[in-house]
């Protein structure tokens, strides 16, 4: 009786040292797996806010303008990325009074080494449309090739396959939606698909 007694004592003492060493186990991993997944969290936010330093810094804060032509105070201004056209020109003064202003975009969005050129009254010809926004220098690199935003309408006329209408409307998309980032963007003017950019992706630059 006495024996039974003993191994069942034995086997209570066994059970209950068997349920701490499990409980202990159990706590020790489920906080290794915190300690983990809070050293993780802190690992992704590091990277995220690293990653958000590192667009601001890229991202350029303002841009460098020529204001030329009928406008009182012609210059080189400086001003805030995504600027347009008019804040340009109020920058340096304002349009004369022979300004044709029927003749800008007024809405352009500015880019890095843009010339804002306003023309006088008798420049525009037969009512046409006039180029009046682009580079001063650099609308052809050293290679050869013509920068999509910075080229005016006859030299875009100078690429295979572009002629007046197409040229329009590369300067037309780059007026709207600001600077091309990538010779690819050529793609989402309006009548220039993907046998045309064959012929043309070796012979522009964004630069």
């Amino acid at each position: 009786m006495k024996t039974n007694w003993q191994n069942h004592s034995l086997v209570v003492i066994l059970t209950i040292v068997a349920l701490i060493v499990s409980v202990v186990l159990f706590l020790h991993f489920r906080n290794t797996g915190m300690e983990e997944t809070e050293l993780e969290w802190s690992f992704a936010n590091d990277e995220s806010e690293e990653q958000e330093t590192q667009n601001e810094v890229t991202e350029p804060q303002s841009v460098t303008i020529d204001v030329k032509g009928a406008v009182h105070s012609p210059g080189v201004y400086q001003l805030d990325a995504g600027s347009r056209v008019h804040q340009a020109i109020d920058v340096a003064g304002g349009l004369t009074v022979n300004a044709y202003g029927d003749g800008i975009n007024l809405a352009q969005i500015l880019f890095d080494e843009m010339v804002v050129y306003v023309p006088e009254i008798g420049e525009a010809e037969d009512g046409g449309t006039i180029e009046v926004v682009g580079p001063a220098i650099g609308s052809v690199g050293g290679d050869g090739k013509i920068s999509l935003n910075k080229a005016t309408q006859s030299e875009f006329e100078t690429l295979p396959g572009i002629g007046p209408a197409k040229a329009e409307a590369i300067i037309q998309y780059r007026e709207e939606k600001g600077r091309f980032e990538s010779v690819e963007e050529l793609m989402n003017v309006s009548g220039i698909g993907p046998k045309s950019f064959e012929k043309l992706q070796d012979q522009v630059t964004v630069q």
